[in-house]
């Protein structure tokens, strides 16, 4: 069966509503994409707009009730056949079609389709709506849900109230659609000649200033008209009322209802496209403060790494001085200790010996190396909570009213319930982390994992010590190898030969350790702070992940939505200008 729509229409329009009827297709998509945001309303409205392009005309019949809108419709059908009064009368839409008999089928609770067989309706559908300012508010929102859906909006207005408040700012919520509206001014017979020319000057300027172009504007009275359809002939021309039959049968011909249908629905499109670009936008800077907010976070990790880095390094040539004074003490110790001159206080006092060794050159060598890494500890520490801090703060400050506002209208929904249900969550843990933090624990812990480090590197097998007592066991058997050696009595053969000898031995062999204990010492250092900076870096990451991947998911797909929108506005603009007229 050819749809009505296809078989009234040239081959240009046909061109023109398959292009439509892509660019409808494409912005269900691209709000589709958009998320669980877009309001279910407008989804109908696009949904019922994409299957209403193939159906007749639609020409909505609005106003307050006791306007008349049931009188006008009664009019143009040539007898009365909807109920007409000074109370509101309508309580549901009515879709007044063409048929061989009369009949009415309802097809919702608030939504009836009467058949009535007028020649008239026999190329469009006259849609009757409750009155804009029913008592009951429901009719309100029967007739604002069934707007978008209208090829053209007859707005009935009455003589002895018009254009008053109300009705202005139900013409607003049309135009928002981009609805043609032609404004019927009904019961003229009210007013006196002088009367009429003033009222319909008052329409005109307000209906300018809020359309930005003149208004077409029929001034009627349905009562005569409907009176002399009746018999009374003379009523006729005082009723006004064939210029609005006139423009209802033989103005809105064949191409003119095409062109105002499909001006119709790019009307909706535009409205939508309009709506959802402003919200992604707006999102879109929502997001920019938290890619601002992770940036943030990501220069406190990045300063946190070179911090910890050059501190390091400073505590690092701080050790080395530590040994480089302790390999100087012992080098000049060799030097006045194992001499020609001291071999009988060699031979006789290795005891005394060892023990000036460890009295003068170890000293207090372990306790500097361990100040120094417990110092680096410390600031370890205290740098890991500040950098939770750093993070609580921006994380709070994302958490601020002005920053969870700016969705407009019914946009906002999962993806503010998401974004903010992160943000507490991270910021939570953050809390967490800083209430629960022990200084004195974290830093106790860090130097237990070092000094099992230290211990398990071959420097030394040692039991649960602390840094300082490992160093004493290592240092202190370098003590033991030296005077063991002098121990040997080989000295005493032969002072003269073998005294420098052993003594150039003795201070290489000891460089070479001293040597060797640096390197195994500052490679553990280096090796363990590593491993402690970036587990403290990635805890960090860890915590805020969620957050970081749901901002950076949005805003990707947020672009694209945006870039569609933008290619369908362009599309809208370029339909629009084909098709010509207001």
């Amino acid at each position: 069966m050819t749809h009505p729509t296809r078989r009234l229409t040239s081959e240009r329009h046909l061109v023109l509503l398959e292009r439509q009827r892509g660019l409808l297709t494409a912005l269900h998509a691209a709000l589709d994409r958009f998320g669980t945001d877009v309001a279910p309303a407008d989804l109908q409205t696009l949904g019922e707009t994409l299957a209403n392009l193939d159906e007749l005309f639609l020409l909505v019949i609005a106003g307050e009730f006791n306007s008349g809108k049931s009188s006008v419709i009664n009019a143009l059908l040539g007898e009365r056949l909807l109920a007409e009064g000074v109370t509101p009368t309508t309580d549901r839409i009515t879709l007044v079609r063409h048929g061989t008999e009369a009949c009415e089928t309802p097809l919702a609770e608030f939504l009836v389709e009467r058949r009535i067989p007028a020649d008239v309706l026999r190329s469009l559908v006259i849609v009757d709506t409750p009155g804009t300012n029913a008592v009951i508010r429901h009719h309100e929102t029967l007739t604002h849900e069934f707007l978008p859906r209208a090829d053209l909006v007859l707005f009935v207005t009455s003589a002895d109230r018009p254009f008053t408040e109300s009705e202005r700012a139900f013409l607003e919520v049309i135009r928002e659609w981009g609805k043609k509206i032609v404004i019927v001014l009904n019961k003229i017979d009210l007013l006196a000649p002088a009367e009429l020319d003033e009222v319909m000057s008052f329409i005109s300027d307000h209906a300018h200033a809020m359309f930005g172009s003149p208004p077409v504007i029929f001034p009627v009275s349905a009562r005569l008209a409907q009176r002399a359809q009746q018999g009374d002939t003379a009523l006729a021309n005082v009723s006004r009322f064939g210029t609005l039959d006139t423009f209802v049968r033989e103005t809105l011909d064949e191409q003119e209802r095409v062109r105002l249908k499909l001006r119709a629905r790019l009307g909706v499109a535009q409205r939508l496209t309009t709506k959802y670009l402003t919200a992604v936008e707006e999102r879109l800077a929502v997001l920019q403060q938290d890619r601002s907010t992770i940036e943030n976070i990501e220069q406190q990790i990045d300063l946190f790494r070179d911090d910890l880095d050059a501190d390091f390094a400073y505590h690092q040539a701080a050790v080395e001085q530590v040994l480089a004074d302790f390999e100087l003490r012992a080098m000049r110790f060799f030097d006045e200790t194992i001499r020609v001159t001291n071999i009988p206080h060699l031979v006789r006092g290795s005891d005394s010996i060892r023990q000036t060794f460890e009295a003068d050159v170890v000293a207090d060598v372990p306790q500097l190396i361990e100040q120094r890494i417990q110092a680096l500890i410390d600031w370890m520490v205290e740098k890991n909570l500040r950098l939770w801090h750093a993070t609580t703060d921006y994380l709070r400050r994302e958490q601020a009213p002005q920053h969870r506002s700016g969705m407009i209208g019914d946009i906002g929904g999962s993806f503010e319930y998401n974004r903010n249900a992160l943000i507490d969550s991270v910021a939570r843990r953050a809390h967490e982390v800083i209430a629960s933090y022990d200084r004195e624990a974290e830093s106790h812990a860090l130097n237990e994992e070092i000094r099992a480090a230290l211990a398990g590197s071959a420097l030394v097998g040692a039991g649960a010590v602390g840094i300082g007592a490992l160093l004493v066991a290592v240092l202190h058997t370098a003590a033991f190898d030296i005077t063991g050696v002098l121990a040997a009595g080989v000295i005493a053969i032969s002072g003269l030969y073998i005294i420098p000898n052993k003594r150039r031995q003795l201070k290489q062999q000891f460089h070479q350790r001293i040597a060797g204990l640096r390197e195994q010492l500052l490679q553990t250092m280096r090796r363990q702070f590593e491993i402690e900076r970036n587990q403290i870096i990635s805890r960090i990451h860890e915590a805020i992940a969620p957050y970081t991947r749901f901002i950076r998911a949005q805003h990707t797909r947020l672009l694209e939505v945006q870039r569609d929108l933008s290619d369908i506005d362009v599309e809208t603009g370029r339909l629009r200008a084909e098709l010509g007229g207001e």
